[in-house]
């Protein structure tokens, strides 16, 4: 004979975790979030890719030309974003849904950021053009020292 068994206990071991209600976020959530863009690793990525398209092109090797260009989606998923308050890292297209505890506790406090930067997006547009005027200039550099 088995016991009777009451309502089913929460086993956090096995079980779902409860669901929470929805975070209602404001508009401006942006404001209350503290996030850097991270375009390193994307960046690790690009170098070997401009080094294989190069030689797929001096070889005029077509199917993998169109597999390069189908990795550069590969490549942008690699942007991340950075956040200061939890320290989390996410994919850089998912920066606007990124709501830690400090972010929420801001925004019912009513309190913004004190240094409002640009957003994720627009620093790794930033970055990108720092990283094209370095490459440009030593390219013109080691063209000139030889």
């Amino acid at each position: 004979m088995e016991p009777a068994r009451g309502p089913h206990q929460h086993d956090p071991d096995l079980d779902r975790p409860p669901a929470r209600a929805p975070i209602v976020l404001e508009p401006y959530f942006e404001e209350y979030q503290r996030l850097v863009s991270n375009p390193f690793l994307a960046l690790a990525a690009l170098i070997p890719w401009f080094a294989a398209t190069r030689l797929a092109f001096l070889a005029k090797h077509v199917p993998s030309i169109l597999i390069l260009l189908a990795s550069l989606v590969a490549i942008a998923g690699l942007l991340q974003f950075h956040c200061l308050d939890c320290g989390a890292t996410g994919c850089l297209f998912r920066w606007k849904h990124h709501a830690c505890q400090r972010s929420l506790a801001r925004q019912w406090a009513r309190q913004r950021r004190r240094l409002r930067g640009p957003n994720p997006a627009t620093q790794t547009v930033l970055w990108g053009f720092i990283v094209m005027v370095v490459a440009l200039l030593s390219a013109i550099a080691s063209r000139n020292r030889f």
